[in-house]
């Protein structure tokens, strides 16, 4: 069982395991939060020097991979998610 929460709203998820967790909670953000989650994108601190898709070079502050237009917002909201998930 795995336990996980909002981190903009501390909503409570629960699910069977990790993944399906984090899922729920990054679809709920995406909807409820995309305008706070693009905020935090954009801070430079947060710029993924590669992509967690495909593994292409970015280095700076974007929404979409260069590469393989993957939406770098999501894959942020994943990133930041895994943080407050906790079990298997």
């Amino acid at each position: 069982m795995a336990e996980g929460i909002c981190y903009v709203c501390n909503q409570a998820y629960t699910a069977a395991d990790r993944d399906t967790v984090v899922d729920e909670i990054v679809e709920h953000m995406m909807a409820e939060h995309h305008g706070h989650l693009r905020r935090d994108t954009l801070e430079p601190k947060n710029k993924f020097d590669k992509c967690p898709a495909c593994g292409a070079e970015v280095g700076k502050v974007l929404f979409k991979c260069p590469q393989c237009d993957a939406d770098l917002v999501k894959q942020f909201a994943r990133k930041v998610t895994l943080g407050y998930v906790k079990g298997s």
